[in-house]
């Protein structure tokens, strides 16, 4: 019974074929159709079909990409500096209890209750860097490898932090006012 099925299925499959051969020419008709190569890593530079072309207004993006190799820099670029909060009464200076206040100086970052200092900081893209963050607060050290995003031309700060599930995590700051 199960072979019967699965030559009904492979009948059924090859009569919805239309008789094509194996590199989509068809078999009937006189519309030319250029054949698939069998391997398509035949063209890694994508001279065939290139994949960004240019002026095409659907592919073309004002958000720039990954630059091929990051670029190391010495400190964290001045663009990231400032206070910024998750919160607005984070960034109300008189208060205490600004738990969502992240203040980039230098290379050194502060968070509530820990510090840290960047090292290995790369510059991915104008307005994205990245870099391990050694911190230290509440009596403990760890290490946070960590992503900067500006967006909204610096107003926005996306942290994005990598490693264990309890540190690991995405975190969104607006700039507090100067």
């Amino acid at each position: 019974m199960r072979s019967a099925l699965f030559l009904t299925a492979a009948l059924a499959l090859a009569a919805c074929s239309g008789g094509e051969s194996a590199n989509n020419e068809s078999s009937g008709g006189s519309a030319a159709v250029e054949p698939t190569p069998g391997n398509l890593t035949i063209d890694p530079q994508n001279t065939l079909v290139p994949l960004d072309p240019p002026g095409n207004a659907a592919v073309d993006s004002p958000v720039p990409l990954p630059t091929a190799s990051p670029s190391p820099v010495a400190a964290i670029p001045a663009a990231f500096a400032g206070r910024w909060g998750m919160g607005v009464n984070d960034c109300d200076p008189t208060r205490d209890d600004a738990k969502g206040l992240m203040t980039i100086a230098g290379s050194k970052l502060a968070f509530y209750e820990s510090r840290g200092t960047a090292t290995n900081i790369r510059q991915t893209q104008p307005t994205q860097i990245t870099f391990d963050l050694p911190m230290s607060g509440e009596g403990q050290t760890w290490s946070e490898p960590t992503t900067l995003t500006l967006l909204d031309g610096g107003k926005t700060l996306v942290s994005e932090t990598r490693g264990p599930p309890d540190r690991a995590g995405t975190n969104r700051y607006s700039r507090c006012p100067a």
